[in-house]
């Protein structure tokens, strides 16, 4: 459990070697850190109840899971953020089916579980503040018996998330860089999701932009250890209003408003 303070923009592609440019020379990072990621959004498929008792307190929540896991296939590899991904493109960006019906081998693959509680209400804040849960596994993917459906298979990373009591509702990939300042995670990316236009071919799937225009999206945030460190949470806060400061003039960094980062199922 980490309590993670963020602040959030977004940059046009136009401007992305311009603010890359000032980050290497900022932090000295020549070559920023890979970002390359497939996730997983999954739901809890048994809708809690609670029973309504007089002078009894009813507040278990039940929250979205995030799985992430590395996108590391030749597409991801290949790609570079300094090019704007185009509609018309005939090649077109395609990303290897993650639970292919053909696979007989076990595939060892590490995944981080992932649950946030919304955000710190409150006036005259200088960032978000939110308390991330995550749990990090390695898994051997292979082919099992489907319980909800017999005769059938199905992957076995699904049927874990299944014994958890969660299933999958969506999926997203993310691709960029990230570069660091001191404790300040700086993180520019992009965020494709599946395009149902096209049909899977050859155990691999065509994806698009989520935002069109090519804007990137920019995070900025630090992860403190423990949230009960009052002290530790204050100075953070005020490393990020520093920074936030710093590259007013390249980046607008904002506060990400905190309803929009409710993971809570309703």
């Amino acid at each position: 459990m980490v309590q993670q303070l963020c602040l959030v923009a977004t940059i046009p592609h136009n401007k992305y070697i311009q603010t890359v440019s000032t980050l290497k020379a900022l932090t000295g990072i020549e070559t920023p850190q890979d970002i390359a990621t497939y996730t997983l959004l999954t739901k809890p498929y048994q809708e809690f109840k609670p029973k309504l008792e007089p002078g009894k307190v009813n507040q278990i929540e039940q929250y979205f899971m995030k799985c992430v896991t590395t996108w590391d296939d030749q597409t991801s590899a290949k790609f570079d953020s300094a090019k704007p991904v185009l509609k018309d493109d005939k090649e077109g960006v395609w990303a290897d089916t993650l639970f292919s019906d053909s696979s007989t081998t076990s595939i060892k693959r590490n995944w981080t579980l992932q649950i946030s509680d919304i955000p710190t209400a409150g006036k005259n804040q200088t960032c978000s503040a939110q308390t991330v849960y995550e749990s990090t596994l390695v898994h051997h993917h292979s082919r099992t018996e489907n319980k909800t459906s017999e005769g059938t298979q199905q992957e076995s990373f699904l049927s874990l998330l299944h014994d958890l009591g969660y299933e999958v509702k969506n999926q997203y990939w993310i691709r960029g860089v990230r570069y660091f300042h001191g404790d300040i995670f700086i993180e520019i990316f992009k965020v494709f999701i599946r395009d149902d236009d096209f049909e899977s071919q050859n155990n691999q799937i065509k994806l698009k932009l989520l935002d069109q225009s090519n804007t990137f999206q920019v995070k900025v945030y630090i992860n403190v250890p423990r949230a009960t460190d009052v002290e530790l949470i204050n100075q953070a806060s005020k490393n990020l209003l520093k920074f936030q400061e710093l590259v007013k003039n390249l980046i607008n960094l904002e506060i990400p408003d905190r309803m929009y980062m409710d993971s809570r199922v309703k």
